[in-house]
């Protein structure tokens, strides 16, 4: 098997544990196993930030937390007030749950308020955003316009799911987005990702980044069927 097509697959992971009660074990192990199989991030709550930073100084690993996780109902303050706490923790990405009451009570200027100003904390740090739509809890035409808007305000990724608060990812989700994208925003699709058959689909619709717990097995599954 070509090393080189293992170490192109892995650098599509987000490699993701968002328990908010690992050990610092737990924390290292997980570090060693994104340096390991070589993925392009490690994910996790901003509690370990410290810890992930300190292990993958030294690595080609990226440090990723969330913020307002997982239900995207703080006050706008302390949504902003979170993304610089984390910009300070020295992190290179952030994904960062869309305000879900303002968006779904249609308060729109106020959402895109908050939109613009994460995004201007995160890029004025050389901090990548996602935004985390939730798609699970969207009706098709909601997914459509929520892309629209965060294009406009030139959002890194739109994420689809927490994992936690409703369904994760669909492939009907992938599609519904990629017809809405423009610029240079990007797609990751997670949660619920869990095979092989599913990375491959996700990836074939277009998704640049797949977060998932499952990474290491995934990435074993494809190892074995390439050799």
């Amino acid at each position: 098997m070509s090393m080189n097509k293992l170490i192109d697959f892995c650098k599509y992971f987000d490699y993701t544990d968002l328990r908010n009660n690992l050990t610092f074990e737990e924390v290292k192990k997980l570090c060693d196993e994104a340096i390991e199989y070589g993925f392009y991030g490690l994910c996790v709550q901003p509690n370990y930030v410290p810890e992930v930073v300190s292990v993958l100084k030294s690595s080609s690993v990226k440090v990723i937390s969330v913020t307002d996780f997982p239900y995207g109902a703080s006050l706008l303050n302390s949504r902003w007030q979170q993304v610089e706490d984390l910009v300070k923790s020295a992190v290179d990405e952030i994904d960062l749950v869309m305000s879900i009451p303002l968006f779904i009570e249609k308060k729109f200027n106020l959402f895109e308020k908050d939109i613009e100003m994460a995004t201007q904390i995160c890029h004025s740090h050389n901090v990548k955003l996602k935004v985390i739509i939730e798609t699970g809890l969207l009706l098709p035409e909601d997914i459509s316009l929520v892309t629209r808007i965060l294009c406009n305000y030139n959002v890194d990724f739109i994420k689809t799911s927490t994992g936690i608060i409703s369904r994760g990812a669909s492939f009907e989700d992938i599609i519904i987005i990629k017809e809405n994208l423009s610029g240079s925003t990007k797609i990751k699709a997670s949660g619920g990702i869990r095979t092989l058959e599913q990375v491959h689909k996700f990836i074939e619709l277009g998704v640049a980044r797949i977060g998932s717990s499952n990474a290491v097995a995934i990435a074993k599954e494809y190892e074995e069927m390439m050799n």
